[in-house]
């Protein structure tokens, strides 16, 4: 079984693939060879296949993903009230309608005020 000092091992070493490939090539032997013991296969699939196992390197890369997703949709949220502001600040407030819909005259106008 693997154990995590060899998972973190792996993970540290920039090897998480070369693993989670190793796994796969495992589970696909472990078919073949026990392919009328169901309960073996499913046994083997479950440890190996990660409902035992979780990479280091891949909760990290899910927990950055959705982090970055967060930041942003922060970082467009507030840039889009910042047209809207500076809209109503020149008087162009028929410019509001169409930048919440039209993606390419609202890049058009983050350029023309440096957003």
């Amino acid at each position: 079984m693997f154990n995590k000092t060899r998972q973190k091992e792996l993970t540290e070493t920039g090897k998480s693939e070369l693993y989670t490939d190793l796994t796969k090539l495992i589970i696909k032997i472990a078919d073949y060879i026990f392919r009328k013991e169901e309960d073996i296969r499913k046994g083997i699939g479950d440890i190996m296949g990660g409902k035992v196992l979780e990479l280091e390197s891949e909760r990290l890369k899910a927990e950055g993903r959705t982090e970055g997703e967060a930041i942003g949709q922060v970082q467009g949220e507030t840039r889009l009230g910042s047209l809207i502001t500076r809209l109503l600040q020149d008087q162009r407030t028929e410019e509001i309608p169409i930048v919440s819909t039209d993606a390419k005259r609202r890049e058009q106008l983050y350029k023309e005020y440096n957003l």
